[in-house]
């Protein structure tokens, strides 16, 4: 919903005249600490919900200065204008117009709220049949928005604030399912809205784990007592005001969001710093409800520091930056957009960081997830487990084993699974993936299966192998040169390989150099089936090393088009690697029998 389209404030507190426009669905406005973000939320809050304001705090302290310079007492006020858009549910209301507010100096509103009717009409953008009519209907609108602001500490009074608001809504709710007076017993209010609270309940449970229950005060006398929330904490109810301030905080949008979907207002959220108390699941998660679920039935304004607001790219949503120049009082509010991105140097740097620190944080919970589903896959299939270090790799290392063996690997061995993203790059993968999976997860199997972890024989490979060498001795195997090989310490079943290096690749690698190592799976096949434009070399004065370079997964599509297209292809450069990986299981089978 899009009730707000633009707000100009006026001397209210740090903010001396500023003009937000592009207000959208879900507003971000971020910052450093102590540059007027929550000014924003504040000054909804005056214009929707008050009509005295403290003048001596609120009023911008630069403005006063220049009055006082000027000696002009007369223009000491604060003002707050807001453009709104027509829901469509108001006929004599134009399509959009602008509401102002004023407070004089000794903080009290100033008349009623100014429109701009008049000024339409001389611009023949409206055309009320009875202008007084549509002021009365204006009236009627403003009395049906409701603002609800979130301070960034969350107290005992604004808790007792928000139970009052969802226990009237309950009441409203039952009230109007049953035609009958509810007041005759307590227990017969309870049956009505048992339905309603338990949606509640789930929806509680949904977003924060927890199991809850909502109950009313047992006596009539008591009936307007506030509500109670019960929290679950193992066979124990534990009263939700008891509860830690992250527990209690993943309530409130919860609780909003169920006001809002039964509310007869049209309803906007102030929300200060809604990651407040929470880590960074979380935060995280709360960011995705703010711009899906919670949007359906509010508009929204934050401030907020956390990247998983900030990060948030969505057509519904605006972000804007919000500073003060070097020596100034006042704050400056601008979109942030390309084109600011230069002006913006050091907050956009800030911003860049945290957007990749959400993607980072999205590919290590994606990693974390591949690794239990393959410590899952592992435990379930007694089968060596083999993790390569992209799905292009997979698919190159089938189509070699079923030319050289006649049989398909997936009946021999288990191959890890690689999830992809939307530019088609692997998630949980690579030679750090490997590396983390062998020295991390691998200590929380209780298994007997045979793991191999094969890396690609090039610099990072050699690396990431190398990083092993606390948990792993370095061994040989007979009849295996050119090849790096791990084995665990204490569990004899894991190992950590690089690739066998074919001999027509013999200059490619080199055990204890791996700035000179350059083998990867793509490079198994020989020269022929390397086009030039794959071919990266790293010095111009020799062509006979060179790294794989390009699109994977187009080369590796391209051989399996010529495979199935019965084009006979090499794949002896995999031969080697696939007789060290039998070697590894038949003599780790043999020691385990």
């Amino acid at each position: 919903m899009k009730l707000i389209s633009q707000i100009n404030i006026q001397f209210f507190r740090s903010i001396k005249e500023s003009r937000i426009k592009e207000i959208n669905e879900l507003n971000i406005f971020s910052g450093k600490n102590d540059v007027g973000k929550s000014n924003i939320l504040k000054a909804l809050d005056l214009f929707f919900n008050k009509t005295h304001t403290n003048f001596f705090e609120d009023f911008n302290k630069e403005r006063l200065l220049e009055v006082r310079q000027q000696s002009v007492k007369g223009k000491q006020f604060i003002k707050i204008q807001i453009t709104f858009n027509n829901p469509g549910t108001y006929t004599t209301l134009p399509e959009k117009f602008v509401i102002s507010k004023s407070w004089d100096r000794l903080g009290n509103l100033i008349g009623i709220p100014k429109d701009n009717f008049d000024t339409l009409i001389n611009r023949n953008k409206f055309s009320p049949r009875n202008i007084e009519i549509s002021r009365r209907t204006l009236t009627g609108f403003l009395n049906k928005i409701r603002y609800t602001y979130v301070p960034a500490i969350r107290d005992e009074k604004f808790f007792f604030h928000l139970l009052g608001l969802l226990q009237e809504t309950l009441f409203n709710i039952s009230g109007s399912n049953n035609g009958t007076d509810f007041s005759d017993t307590l227990e017969s209010f309870n049956e009505q809205i048992g339905g309603i609270t338990d949606q509640l309940k789930h929806e509680f449970q949904s977003v924060t784990g927890i199991e809850s229950s909502l109950s009313f005060p047992s006596e009539i006398s008591e009936l307007f007592q506030r509500l109670v929330i019960d929290t679950k904490s193992g066979e124990h109810d534990i009263p939700l005001k008891l509860r830690g301030d992250g527990i209690r905080l993943r309530y409130i949008p919860t609780i909003l969001n169920h006001i809002a979907s039964k509310s007869k207002y049209f309803e906007i959220w102030g929300f200060d710093e809604p990651e407040n108390s929470c880590e960074h699941g979380l935060a995280k998660e709360l960011s995705v409800n703010f711009q899906t679920n919670y949007l359906m039935h509010a508009q929204i304004f934050i401030s907020t520091h956390s990247f998983n607001f900030i990060s948030i790219d969505s057509e519904r949503v605006s972000k804007y930056r919000v500073f003060k120049k070097l020596d100034s009082l006042s704050s400056e509010i601008i979109e942030i957009g390309k084109k600011n991105l230069l002006l913006l140097q050091e907050d956009i740097g800030l911003l860049q960081i945290n957007e990749e620190l959400s993607k980072l944080y999205e590919k290590f919970q994606t990693e974390i997830s591949i690794a239990e589903r393959a410590k899952l896959k592992i435990i379930r299939y007694q089968r060596p487990y083999l993790i390569f270090e992209g799905k292009t790799d997979n698919l190159l290392f089938s189509s070699a084993y079923r030319s050289l063996k006649n049989q398909y690997i997936e009946d021999i061995y288990l191959l890890n699974e690689h999830d992809v993203n939307d530019d088609g790059a692997s998630l949980g993968s690579g030679a750090t993936f490997i590396s983390e999976f062998l020295r991390n997860h691998i200590r929380k199997l209780p298994t007997d299966n045979i793991v191999i972890g094969i890396f690609d024989f090039d610099t990072e490979g050699c690396n990431q192998l190398k990083a092993l060498k606390k948990q792993y001795n370095l061994i040989t195997i007979e009849g295996f040169e050119n090849v790096i090989i791990y084995k665990n310490k204490s569990n004899p079943n894991f190992y950590g390989i690089s690739l066998v290096t074919p001999n027509f690749r013999s200059n490619f690698t080199h055990n204890q150099k791996p700035k000179h190592c350059h083998l990867s799976t793509e490079l198994l096949f020989k020269d022929e089936e390397i086009p030039i434009s794959n071919r990266a070399y790293p010095t111009l004065f020799d062509n006979t090393v060179f790294d794989f370079s390009g699109n994977k997964i187009v080369f590796s599509e391209k051989i399996i088009e010529k495979v199935n297209d019965g084009n006979s292809i090499d794949f002896s450069g995999f031969e080697k690697t696939i007789e060290l990986i039998e070697k590894i299981t038949e003599i780790t089978g043999a020691n385990n029998v």
